[in-house]
């Protein structure tokens, strides 16, 4: 998917804000995305949760 690493992350807060996830959480997902932007576009954002939140 052709998306900037600003435009997957903004997709991570909505998703983040749509669920109430605690911003410790969305603090970790936003430094996973800027690691590996194309990686997290192609990535569904309950996929990302599940790492962050397990702290792998």
């Amino acid at each position: 998917m052709n998306l900037t690493t600003d435009e997957v992350k903004q997709y991570w807060r909505d998703y983040c804000t749509r669920h109430k996830v605690p911003a410790e959480l969305l603090a970790l997902g936003e430094q996973r995305i800027q690691e590996k932007p194309d990686h997290w576009a192609d990535q569904t954002m309950d996929k990302l949760l599940r790492l962050v939140s397990n702290g792998r």
